[in-house]
């Protein structure tokens, strides 16, 4: 038994001896016929090998017919006293055995299953590759027959033209002659057809250029035309009236340009595209000469009215004079008649329009939206400066947009007016209060800041004149002096309310204000009053400055017929010269010197009987030195033109 597992084993050898040599011969690229070879020899050793074991084998070995014991009776001559012991073969021989050659045949087995794949495996590979070789030797079997019959066929030809040159058959000779002439025609026809192809193309494409030449140029003078008409309002004017033809040009060139897009072109169009483009470009020049004439024509108006404004300040100017050599004839004035009139007609309409958000003020369920308001005026006036115009033009857009009733961004939140019908003029009368206000807290201890404040509310004041005329009415309740009038004391009238009436502010203690800060304070509300009368507007606004300088003249024309008053006076004629000066002087020249000779002199000649203080030293100082010089300086701190 031992021998036929060594058999066995040898068996087993040989097959893995045959599966290393079939590996070893799939490297060498052997062919089909050699592999089925392989699987015949593996088929012969196996039976060889089994029929050399089978005289040793005479029952079942493995399966479900093996016998599960063997017994072997070993008969012996002795006598039958002495039983002989039985000795089981099967069991104690064969059990291990059995087992390890179950164990064998199995691994072997897969083994020979794995072997199995593999050569199959290979096999189809090798089958596709040989297949794609036989394909690629077919194709180039048969590319070398295809040259080979064309030149076969080449030769026939040859050999035919040489029988046919060689043959006295003048009838083959031209039918030949025929053929060659029709592949000529045909020839020349298919060129001719090719040219004309051709030359319909750069036609197409020469028309193309054309159009796009034009729509390009209606392009161009569109963009200048819109840039011309948001430069001005004049020209936005003038640019309206051509925007239908405007319109009616962009939608014809659209219409052609679609055209292009299907290929569909023809002269006609090329012309038509050319005839719009000319159009457009003279409604351009047509635009810049109604501008230029327009301009022209504007410029002249407000000279005209600038001459007849200045002919009036003088004519105007020559009566105040005229009064004040007749004030000792008179007698003292303490306020003109209209002046006052205009005074009370302000502090009516004030009254008026603060009790249109009277409602507002007395409701405590609105106090985060009166706070709301509050912040979005103050943060915006107490952040205020010349440092730049962006920034003053970013405060002037927020306001605004306030004063609109539009939302505004306040330390991220959203503040609008218009949330509360009597918001917005809430928010006027704040925003007039607090400039004013400014000139009180600010103005007075930093001169120079009432030109940034004076040019943004002159900006305001153009788009919201409601605005406007509040600012002058709080002005004119805060200052009695921009009136002017000095009211007297009336009989039976406290001295509180004359104190008030002029002017003064009293303490939590009902104290009146000492008299150097009653002239610090009301001197910075009049200097933030004299920067608005010298302010202009900015670039971005064609309007002018609604209360310019003609106001001013007005004032100085009035205040230097009122009887003088010791301190008040020195101080604010001294605070409109140093300010207001300079632009004066430019604008109406030697009627500002009658003025500044006869202040220097008359007025100073009655101040110098019931003042004796600094404020009259300093204006007399002042006076005697433009007087000197022939110029007023620009005050400190005032805006460059170009600013913004």
């Amino acid at each position: 038994m031992d021998s036929s597992y060594s058999s066995i084993e040898n068996s087993y050898s040989s097959i893995d001896n045959l599966s290393n040599s079939t590996k070893d011969r799939r490297k060498l690229d052997i062919s089909i016929s050699e592999q089925l070879a392989s699987f015949g020899r593996l088929r012969i050793s196996a039976l060889t090998k089994a029929a050399e074991i089978s005289p040793l084998i005479k029952d079942v070995t493995i399966g479900p017919r093996s016998p599960l014991k063997k017994e072997r009776i070993i008969q012996d001559t002795q006598p039958h006293s002495k039983p002989e012991k039985v000795i089981n073969l099967l069991e104690d021989k064969l059990g291990d055995g059995d087992l390890r050659h179950s164990l064998l045949v199995k691994k072997y087995e897969a083994k020979l299953q794995e072997t199995s794949q593999d050569l199959f495996r290979n096999l189809i590979e090798r089958m596709m590759t040989n297949h794609a070789e036989a394909m690629d030797t077919y194709w180039k079997r048969q590319h070398d027959e295809s040259q080979r019959k064309t030149l076969e066929l080449r030769v026939r030809k040859l050999q035919m033209i040489k029988q046919l040159r060689e043959s006295d058959n003048m009838s083959v000779l031209e039918e030949a002659k025929l053929d060659e002439q029709r592949c000529q025609l045909i020839n020349r026809q298919t060129l001719e057809n090719m040219n004309r192809i051709l030359a319909e193309q750069n036609k197409a494409t020469a028309r193309f250029a054309q159009i796009t030449d034009s729509h390009t140029k209606i392009c161009i003078c569109y963009n200048e035309i819109i840039s011309i008409i948001q430069s001005d309002e004049l020209a936005k004017d003038i640019g309206l009236k051509h925007m239908t033809s405007i319109n009616d040009i962009l939608s014809n060139m659209s219409d052609i340009m679609n055209l292009c897009k299907s290929g569909e072109i023809t002269d006609k169009k090329v012309q038509q595209s050319e005839v719009l483009a000319l159009n457009m470009t003279n409604i351009k020049e047509k635009i810049i000469i109604d501008l230029d004439t327009a301009k022209k024509e504007q410029t002249k108006r407000i000279q005209e009215e600038e001459l007849r404004k200045k002919q009036l300040e003088e004519t105007e100017m020559l009566k105040k004079q005229q009064e004040v050599k007749q004030t000792k004839k008179s007698g003292p004035l303490f306020y003109s008649e209209s002046n006052y009139a205009y005074y009370l007609e302000l502090q009516n309409y004030l009254t008026e329009y603060e009790n249109r958000y009277k409602q507002l003020l007395e409701d405590s369920n609105l106090k985060k939206f009166k706070f709301d308001c509050q912040k979005a005026v103050n943060t915006p006036i107490n952040a205020l400066s010349s440092v730049s115009g962006t920034h003053m033009r970013n405060t002037l857009e927020k306001l605004a947009k306030l004063l609109r009733g539009e939302k505004v961004e306040i330390s991220d939140s959203y503040v609008s007016a218009s949330l509360h019908p009597q918001g917005l003029y809430y928010c006027n009368a704040l925003l007039a209060k607090k400039i004013v206000r400014q000139g009180d807290l600010l103005v007075s201890s930093k001169p120079e800041a009432a030109f940034p404040l004076a040019a943004l509310a002159v900006a305001l004041w153009v788009e919201f004149p409601e605005f406007g005329r509040l600012l002058e009415a709080y002005f004119h309740k805060q200052c009695p002096y921009l009136v002017p009038m000095f009211l007297p004391q009336k009989q039976g009238q406290t001295d509180r309310e004359f104190y008030l009436s002029r002017g003064y502010i009293y303490n939590e203690d009902n104290i009146v204000e000492k008299q150097d800060k009653f002239l610090k304070r009301i001197s910075g509300i009049f200097r933030l009053r004299c920067a608005i009368w010298i302010a202009k507007t900015p670039s971005f606004i064609s309007a002018s400055n609604p209360h310019s300088l003609r106001h001013g003249w007005k004032w100085l024309a009035s205040f230097i017929n009122l009887k003088p008053e010791p301190d008040i006076c020195a101080t604010l004629l001294h605070d409109f010269f140093n300010v207001c000066g300079a632009e004066f002087y430019k604008h109406y020249g030697k009627q500002f010197t009658k003025i500044i000779k006869i202040v220097s002199t008359e007025y100073l000649a009655i101040l110098q009987n019931i003042d004796e203080g600094g404020p009259k030293t300093r204006l007399e100082v002042f006076l005697q030195t433009v007087l000197q010089s022939g110029t007023i300086p620009p005050p400190s701190g005032l805006l460059p033109s170009n600013l913004w």
